[in-house]
């Protein structure tokens, strides 16, 4: 039995913060049997394609979802979006939605050094890309992704995820995830309300980040372009779908970073500029976690399983 594309299922959302280990959860998230994650890692439904493509084609990727499964949706870019929070909730007013939220300076400045690694036509210099912001176009069809780093504007963007969720929102810091990523995992399925999975024996804490992995460039061109992605959904069966993109993962890893690597990394001074520039935001994000590290949307501290605390 699957899923009609007209109806709501049970959904979660990782919405964002971009450049804050979502690859990594899509590598992970996607071994739990209780999770269901679409073909894409960022289908970008409910920020560029909401107006663009019907519900029943976000509903259609997901297609092959069994009775108990939860429908997982990675799509950092979220965030960038004011109006995503209240498109995710009309799609689905239960839907859970997971946020790692990084310090807003890091953040703007990883933004970015990948953006710029990546060789898109960014502003020049790290003092233009905060001030002026950054638009891009995932798709023709698409609509635009703002990205824009304005003082207070943190504040803002996780207010609505609060107002639109509440309980059913989960937020943790970048920083704790960055240690103790077998926490933050079994903190998911707690949260999801979905059996164990995760644990020890089967968590082999593989580095999958931008920062340390081979810069193929030539593949991440093809395989960004939308038609490829159609394509390959397509004609291409599910279970070799992903097969294909965990080998890709793990052969695209590297055990340290790379001279390449080396580019996309921030460094103290621009982190300093960042905190000049944006030091409402930088103070808030310090308030939310100086006592936990993990909350839900209504401002309650989410408790941890204490065997999986690790941090370095």
């Amino acid at each position: 039995m699957s899923v009609q594309p007209s109806n709501p299922f049970p959904l979660l959302v990782v919405a964002g913060m971009p450049c804050a280990g979502t690859t990594f959860l899509y590598h992970y998230l996607q071994q739990h049997p209780s999770i269901y994650l679409a073909f894409r890692k960022e289908i970008d439904y409910f920020n560029a394609h909401y107006h663009f493509k019907g519900r029943d084609w976000f509903a259609s990727l997901f297609r092959g979802i069994k009775p108990g499964q939860i429908a997982g949706d990675l799509s950092p870019a979220c965030w960038n979006d004011p109006q995503a929070p209240e498109w995710i909730r009309e799609f689905n007013p239960d839907t859970k939605v997971i946020l790692c939220l990084r310090d807003p300076a890091e953040f703007a400045v990883s933004l970015f050094r990948q953006k710029n690694h990546s060789h898109y036509d960014v502003p020049p210099t790290l003092e233009q890309w905060l001030h002026d912001g950054y638009e891009s176009r995932l798709t023709e069809k698409g609509g635009p992704v703002f990205f824009t780093f304005h003082d207070g504007e943190f504040e803002q963007k996780l207010d609505a995820y609060k107002k639109a969720f509440g309980e059913n929102l989960l937020i943790y810091d970048f920083s704790f995830f960055t240690k103790n990523q077998l926490t933050i995992l079994q903190a998911i399925e707690d949260f999801l309300g979905i059996d164990p999975y995760f644990d020890e024996s089967n968590f082999d804490n593989l580095r999958i980040n931008a920062s340390y992995r081979r810069n193929i460039k030539w593949l991440y061109a093809i395989t960004a372009q939308e038609w490829f992605r159609n394509l390959f959904e397509r004609y291409v069966p599910r279970t070799w779908a992903m097969r294909a993109r965990a080998i890709f993962d793990r052969i695209s890893v590297v055990g340290e970073p790379s001279k390449d690597a080396s580019k996309v990394r921030h460094t103290p001074e621009e982190v300093t500029t960042a905190r000049e520039i944006l030091p409402t935001s930088c103070a808030a994000f310090r308030e939310i976690f100086q006592d936990h590290p993990i909350y839900t949307g209504d401002g309650k501290p989410f408790a941890l399983r204490e065997k999986a605390v690790s941090v370095d």
